[in-house]
C-alpha cells in the first residue's frame, strides 16, 4: 500500500506543513482554548459495515472486521448506559449497514456529542503483526502511519459520487492530505487525554500488547467537532490474535478496557467544571517546587497541554515556573512539577484552568513511569505506612 505514495510528495507534503505550523502561531496557541462542559453524550462508531467488510481474517474464519467492531462498539454502549447512565449513547450503526464515512461524524455533529470513538481492526501483510494501537488526528509521522490512514479512508471508493460529496479529496493522493493540517487540532488535547487513559487500560489492565497512541489523518475523525479517537484492537491477519478477537471474552475485555478508560475521562470532566466553578478566579501561578527525582516517591505533575510545535518561546508559557516539555510520539507535552503534593497539584490545575489552559489535568509519575493517580495514592499510603 505505502507504494501508493510517492516519496517525493510525503516530503513536500511534510515541508509545506512545518511552514503552515511555523508561521501560524495564532494556531497553536488555540489548541487549549476549548469550553469546559460535562460530557453529557458520546458517539459510539463501529466502523464498516453492509458492502464494506473492513479487514477480512485468515482462511481459516470468515471473519469481517465490520462484525467484530459491531460487537464491541455494543458491548462498550451497554457498559456506558448500565454504569453511567446519565450519558447519552448514540450509535453510528447498531445492526450490519453500510453508513457512509462522512455520514459517521456528521451524527455526531447534529448530535452536539461531547466524545467521538470509533472501533476498528487492523490487518497487515505480515501476520506476525500484534497490538491494539489508538489514533488521534494528526499529520506527525506521516509516512508511517499513512498505511493505515489510507486504508480506512478508502472506504469512500464504496460510495456513490465519493468525488463530490468529499471534495475531490483521493485517499491515495498524498497532496489530499494537506487540508487535513487544520483539522481536529482544536480538541487534540483532550483527543491525546482520553487517548493516553485508554492505552494504559489495553496495556496495563487489560493485558494487551499496545502499539501505543498514534497521530493519523483519518477523515472520520478530522470532521469531528469534538475529542475524537479512532482505536484498532488488534490484527485480524494475526492467527492468535484473530482466535482472541472472535470470542466473546476477547471482546469484552477490549470493550470493558475502553470503557474503563471513558469513566475515568468522565469523571476527570466532572471534578475540573466542580473545581472550575468553586475555585475564586485567581490569576497568579504557584511558587517554584523543587520535585527532583526521587526514585521511591511519587511525583505530580500538570499537563496542561499538547502541541504540534515547541511552544518555549512562546511568552504565554516563558510565565510558567517548573514548565518541563516532553517530545513523544511527534507530539510535545507540557507539564508542570508539583512535587508529591497531590492537594498543591490539584490547586495548580485550578489556576491553570483560569490562565487559559481549560485541558489541564493531573497526572502521576513513579519510578520515570506514568502511573494513574489512583495508584499514586496508593503507593503513598503504603510508604507513609511502612515509615
Amino acid at each position: 500500500m505505502s507504494k501508493l505514495i510517492n516519496l517525493y510528495h510525503i516530503k513536500s507534503l511534510n515541508v509545506l506543513l512545518a511552514f503552515l505550523f511555523y508561521f501560524n502561531p495564532f494556531f497553536l496557541l488555540n489548541l487549549n482554548s476549548q469550553e469546559i462542559k460535562p460530557l453529557k453524550r458520546v458517539v459510539i462508531d463501529a466502523g464498516h459495515g453492509g458492502k464494506d467488510s473492513g479487514t477480512m481474517g485468515t482462511k481459516r474464519y470468515k471473519t469481517y472486521e465490520k462484525d467484530i467492531a459491531l460487537k464491541i462498539s455494543l458491548m462498550l454502549g451497554d457498559y456506558i448506559k448500565k454504569n453511567i447512565p446519565e450519558v447519552d449513547v448514540i450509535y453510528t450503526r447498531d445492526d450490519d449497514t453500510f453508513i457512509e464515512l462522512r455520514q459517521r461524524t456528521i451524527i455526531a455533529n447534529e448530535q452536539n456529542a461531547d466524545l467521538f470513538i470509533s472501533i476498528h481492526c487492523d490487518g497487515f501483510t505480515n501476520s506476525k503483526a500484534s497490538g491494539a494501537s489508538v489514533f488521534v488526528m494528526g499529520m506527525s509521522k506521516l509516512k508511517e502511519n499513512m498505511d493505515v490512514a489510507i486504508r480506512e479512508n478508502s472506504v469512500i471508493y464504496l460510495e456513490d459520487n465519493y468525488k463530490e460529496n468529499y471534495d475531490g479529496f483521493d485517499p491515495k493522493s498524498a497532496e489530499s492530505y494537506i487540508v487535513f493540517s487544520v483539522m481536529q487540532n482544536s480538541h487534540l488535547t483532550k483527543s491525546i487525554n482520553f487517548a493516553e487513559k485508554i492505552e494504559y487500560e489495553f496495556s496495563n489492565k487489560a493485558k494487551r500488547k499496545s502499539r501505543g497512541i498514534k497521530q493519523a489523518p483519518f477523515y472520520v475523525i478530522s470532521r469531528a467537532n469534538m475529542p475524537a479517537v479512532l482505536i484498532e484492537a488488534g490484527f485480524l491477519t494475526n492467527p492468535k490474535e484473530e482466535d482472541y478477537l472472535n470470542t466473546k471474552e476477547g471482546q469484552s475485555h477490549i470493550a470493558s478496557a475502553i470503557f474503563r478508560a471513558f469513566r475515568s475521562y468522565y469523571n476527570e470532566q466532572i471534578d475540573l467544571i466542580s473545581e472550575f466553578s468553586s475555585s475564586e478566579n485567581k490569576v497568579e501561578i504557584a511558587e517554584n517546587v523543587n520535585d527532583s527525582i526521587q526514585k521511591d516517591r511519587v511525583v505530580y505533575k500538570v499537563q496542561i497541554g499538547t502541541y504540534l510545535k515547541s511552544m518555549l518561546n512562546y511568552r504565554t508559557f516563558n510565565k510558567i515556573k517548573d514548565l518541563e516539555e516532553v517530545f513523544v510520539n511527534g507530539s510535545y507535552k507540557y507539564y508542570i512539577r508539583c512535587g508529591d503534593n497531590k492537594q498543591f497539584a490539584d490547586e495548580m490545575r485550578k489556576n491553570m484552568i483560569n490562565n487559559g489552559f481549560s485541558g489541564s489535568f493531573v497526572t502521576a509519575f513513579y519510578k520515570g513511569k506514568q502511573i494513574s493517580t489512583k495508584e499514586a495514592l496508593n503507593l503513598q499510603k503504603k510508604y507513609e505506612q511502612g515509615n
